[in-house]
């Protein structure tokens, strides 16, 4: 009897050393949980294996039990579904490389820095977590702004040196609330007041503040950009879930509010606010949308306008990033494109997205476009409509062939500053996404630009 239960126990420590033992990970912010890997290395989450199996610039192939996946970095991408398992990739060392920002991107310690949550549980819980803006006075997130997580920004000019930016958090667009009592800003959660600093900004004072999470110590909430004089906290003050801290400043071009989560064991300083920024752009569309990702946009009619344009209320939006199925437009790209966007250039009311065989030349970015044309597509229902395009380039000569729905509008070679009008055509749509097609000059002596789009469905 007695080497009977020394057997049995026996098999039961075999079968227990069987049974896969989730990894503990790097980090954890609500339910979603952070886990670095290298290629070829593995995590257990819920007993499901996750493997990393090798990076294609910003593209992800991995092995989620059976299943075997290729996901984006989630700089605007929705999570995926698998085994149970709800999870993105925040971020990778390709996305890494192509910015100066090396602090920004602190928390990726491996190949790829990837965020696993089991789909029957919110990222944040919603009871305990707001949508960092109040919706009293009918506030709507445009997800289209050009400053999104890990974001190429290119090229700027830092202390005289070249320096490339990688976007440190979400911006959300407010410039109807431009100096008014509108769009309060609020606490995430549960909080206490680390620091306020103000700066100059035109003619008001414009302020950061810092926020602690209650719930996770290490986890801190940067807004920057609130309008000084409206705050109604103070360092040192705990706040609570969905309390007012203020309104956001802006002037005659700019309003918004840039939001930023970092992962620190220590209390962020101002200058190194944005050092171990958290990818928290999934968490932010589930808390806005009330817990779905299942979104699908559609158009019947509109003018998309590519570059900032004169109206201020669309500074942020530039249409010059990949296709999302939520915004339902966009350029399409494969593994090639790391940075997930085209050129633009800008000057008052002219604009245009700026496309070339090499994207992005002299820079950390640049990428070679294996075909010599861009796609660009917006999500429409079936039916006829009319369309047309204008082409050209604010700053060089340029050439460009257009075909709209496949059907040929024009080839154009313009002078430097000069716009022109396809033809209008009339086009079918029988599989829901109208596509405009951009070909480029293959030996990249000429720019092809493209400033408008107007579409109208006609039945």
């Amino acid at each position: 009897m007695k080497k009977l239960i020394i057997i049995f126990y026996l098999l039961l420590s075999l079968l227990s050393r069987g049974k896969a033992q989730d990894t503990i990970p790097d980090f954890s912010w609500g339910n979603a949980h952070y886990f670095n890997l290298n290629e070829g290395d593995s995590c257990t989450f819920n007993k499901v294996n996750i493997k990393l199996l090798r990076l294609e610039n910003h593209y992800n192939h991995i092995k989620v039990g059976e299943d075997t996946l290729c996901v984006k970095v989630s700089r605007r991408t929705l999570p995926v579904l698998s085994n149970g398992l709800r999870f993105f990739v925040a971020d990778n060392k390709n996305v890494k490389s192509i910015t100066s920002d090396s602090l920004v991107h602190g928390l990726l310690t491996k190949d790829a820095l990837i965020c696993v949550s089991n789909y029957q549980e919110p990222l944040l819980n919603p009871y305990k977590y707001s949508f960092p803006v109040n919706f009293n006075d009918g506030f709507i997130w445009n997800t289209e702004v050009d400053g999104y997580m890990f974001a190429y920004m290119g090229e700027d000019n830092k202390d005289g040196e070249k320096y490339y930016r990688s976007h440190e958090g979400i911006d959300l667009d407010l410039s109807d609330a431009r100096g008014l009592e509108k769009h309060w800003i609020v606490a995430l959660e549960n909080s206490e007041v680390e620091w306020i600093e103000e700066y100059e900004a035109g003619n008001e004072k414009a302020a950061c503040v810092l926020l602690r999470s209650e719930s996770t110590p290490q986890i801190f909430y940067v807004y920057e950009g609130l309008l000084a004089k409206s705050l109604e906290i103070r360092k040192g003050h705990k706040i609570i879930q969905g309390e007012i801290l203020g309104t956001v400043w802006g002037d005659e071009n700019d309003g918004f509010l840039q939001l930023s989560v970092i992962h620190s064991t220590d209390v962020p300083q101002y200058a190194e606010r944005f050092n171990n920024a958290v990818n928290f752009f999934p968490q932010l569309f589930l808390l806005y949308y009330n817990q779905t990702f299942s979104l699908n946009k559609n158009y019947s009619k509109g003018r998309i306008v590519f570059g900032k344009n004169g109206n201020a209320s669309d500074e942020n939006k530039t249409n010059i990033h990949s296709y999302e199925n939520y915004i339902g437009k966009g350029w399409l790209f494969d593994h090639w494109n790391i940075s997930q966007r085209v050129d633009c250039i800008c000057n008052g009311d002219e604009s245009n997205a700026r496309l070339n065989k090499v994207l992005f030349a002299g820079s950390p970015a640049e990428k070679k476009n294996p075909e010599n044309n861009y796609d660009y597509e917006i999500s429409v229902s079936n039916g006829t409509y009319r369309i047309r395009a204008k082409v050209g380039d604010l700053e060089f000569p340029s050439w460009q062939k257009v075909e709209l729905e496949g059907i040929e509008a024009g080839t154009f070679d313009l002078n430097a500053g000069e716009y022109k009008w396809t033809n209008e055509r009339v086009v079918k749509v029988n599989d829901g996404k109208l596509s405009i097609r951009i070909y480029v000059d293959s030996s990249n002596r000429k720019v092809a630009g493209l400033s408008e789009i107007v579409f109208q469905k006609v039945n």
